[in-house]
């Protein structure tokens, strides 16, 4: 921000080159302090040899100390607007000349230029109050701008999707794009090409279609790896165990490992699972372990399943859901036949 302003540097290279002088000087400002002792106590650092090391490193950012050095170094008086508390700081150099206007974003530090023809970098330190007034409050808006719209931007989700190359469908992953070239007529051109693109929503729009919100109150979600002494949807539970053609199996996840399920078609996997989700859920164990209830328990409510398979769960990296979500469908129908069960009863 002191090169943009202070140096007019405009180009990536100028202001890399610019940084890194700074830094040095900012080194040797310190290490040529006449007091070093109380210079690394005020700068919270063992020695003032420690910090000289530290500000040369590209990976470290500035703060304060840095703005007192190089306000010093370009004789410049220093407004610093912050985001964080919306108020205006201001940093006299000992010899100020000049007068330039930083925002600080809680991360770092960007440069404030006035409006105009000509943009101003650098205005007069003796700048009428009036003046450096409008110019405080027009800095305070651009700060209430960047929050509205850091807010904003952390309200979002994002996802990836494919978009299909001949109509511009967008689906959920691969094996939908297949499903579609096969179900969806193209012209003689199409080369069953397609391209990820990502879909933002943003606060208050409405989720893409085959996506669950797992935030939505509607939707009761549930992690397929919770610990299995746990009374949960997971499949990994361990409370109650069941009997299934003969053999008992201690989860479902233990069942779903079989040969029975590995050695099937990806066709028979749903029955293959409600069959078992019943032998489960009828079972006294579940009864007796509190398992039943719970899942009776939720209501109505969506049961989303959160999973790295995409089969069984869904996945929602940057808030916005990807899987097919079959455990969870797969709950839901038992469920709903249990509970028309003890209706009836």
């Amino acid at each position: 921000a002191f090169a943009v302003l202070c140096e007019g540097a405009t180009s990536a290279t100028e202001i890399r080159i610019a940084t890194r002088r700074l830094r040095a000087q900012c080194a040797a400002a310190v290490l040529t302090d006449p007091e070093p002792e109380t210079r690394a106590v005020l700068l919270g650092v063992d020695s003032v040899q420690a910090y000289a090391d530290w500000i040369v490193d590209e990976t470290h950012w500035g703060g304060e100390p840095e703005i007192v050095i190089l306000s010093n170094i370009y004789n410049v008086d220093v407004a610093l607007i912050s985001c964080e508390t919306l108020r205006e700081t201001r940093y006299p150099a000992k010899e100020g000349v000049g007068l330039i206007f930083l925002l600080y974003t809680g991360q770092h530090y960007d440069p404030l230029t006035g409006d105009g023809e000509v943009e101003t970098l650098k205005f007069p330190s003796d700048i009428p109050a009036d003046i450096f007034d409008s110019l405080c409050r027009s800095g305070i808006s651009i700060a209430e701008q960047h929050n509205a719209e850091a807010a904003k931007r952390a309200a979002e989700k994002r996802v990836k999707r494919l978009q299909c190359g001949g109509c511009g469908a967008i689906l959920d992953n691969s094996s939908a794009f297949q499903q579609h070239c096969a179900a969806v007529e193209h012209d003689e051109d199409f080369i069953y090409d397609c391209e990820e693109v990502e879909i933002v929503v943003s606060e208050g729009d409405a989720m893409p279609d085959s996506s669950i919100d797992l935030e939505s109150p509607e939707v009761h979600a549930f992690y397929n790896a919770s610990s299995p002494t746990t009374v949960s949807l997971s499949a990994a539970c361990a409370l109650a165990p069941f009997e299934l053609d003969g053999q008992t199996f201690c989860s479902l996840d233990s069942y779903w490992r079989s040969e029975a399920v590995s050695n099937a078609s990806l066709g028979e996997r749903p029955s293959l699972l409600l069959r078992a989700l019943r032998a489960q859920y009828r079972g006294d164990a579940a009864r007796e372990s509190g398992l039943l209830s719970h899942l009776l328990s939720t209501g109505d409510k969506l049961l989303a399943c959160v999973d790295l398979d995409p089969w069984l769960g869904v996945q929602a990296a940057g808030g916005i859901s990807t899987g097919e979500n079959n455990l969870g469908k797969a709950l839901q129908q038992i469920r709903s036949e249990l509970g028309a069960e003890a209706g009836a009863a």
